[in-house]
C-alpha cells in the first residue's frame, strides 16, 4: 500500500510540475499577443498568480517536493522582468504612453480627413464650375451653328 501511494504521490508531483510549465508557456504566449504586457492581473506576474493559474496553493513552491519548481518559477519570473513590461506600475506607464500614442494617430488621421474632404469639396466646387462653363460653350456653338454660316471669301474654281 505504502509503495502505491508513493507512485500516487510521484505521478500527481509530476502533473503539478507539468501544469506550472504549462502555465509559464501560457503566460508568455499571452504577453507576446499583448505587445509585452500580461493582460490579467493589472500586468503583474509573480509566483501567486502562476500558482493561481496551475490550480495549485502558493505554498506548494515552499514544500521540500516542489522547492525546485519554485526556484525554476523564480527564476523564469526574473528573466521576464528584463524582457517584458512587468508589474502593475510600469504596465500602467506603458498603457498610458501607449493612449498617447494611439490618441496622437487618431487626431492626425481626423485632421488628414479633414484636409481631404475640404480638398474634394473644392475639387467637387471647380468640377461644376467647369461644367456650367462648358454648358454654356455648348449652348453658344450651337447657336452658331444654327445660323447660316457664309464664307467671307470666294474660292475660284
Amino acid at each position: 500500500m505504502r509503495t502505491a501511494a508513493l507512485a500516487r504521490f510521484d505521478i500527481q508531483a509530476e502533473q503539478t510540475h507539468d501544469r506550472v510549465r504549462v502555465v509559464m508557456k501560457s503566460i508568455q504566449k499571452e504577453m507576446a499577443g499583448n505587445e509585452g504586457i500580461y493582460p490579467y492581473n493589472k500586468g503583474k506576474v509573480s509566483m501567486a498568480e502562476v500558482a493561481r493559474r496551475a490550480k495549485i496553493h502558493p505554498i506548494t513552491f515552499h514544500k521540500p517536493r516542489y522547492r525546485d519548481l519554485g526556484m525554476e518559477v523564480k527564476a523564469w519570473l526574473e528573466a521576464l522582468k528584463h524582457g517584458a513590461i512587468v508589474g502593475r506600475g510600469r504596465v500602467r506607464k506603458e498603457l498610458g504612453t501607449r493612449i498617447r500614442e494611439w490618441k496622437q494617430l487618431y487626431e492626425d488621421l481626423l485632421e488628414a480627413h479633414r484636409v481631404s474632404e475640404t480638398d474634394l469639396a473644392h475639387a467637387n466646387a471647380q468640377l461644376e464650375e467647369a461644367l456650367r462653363e462648358n454648358e454654356e460653350l455648348r449652348r453658344r456653338v450651337a447657336d452658331f451653328t444654327r445660323q447660316k454660316v457664309v464664307p467671307l471669301r470666294t474660292t475660284k474654281e
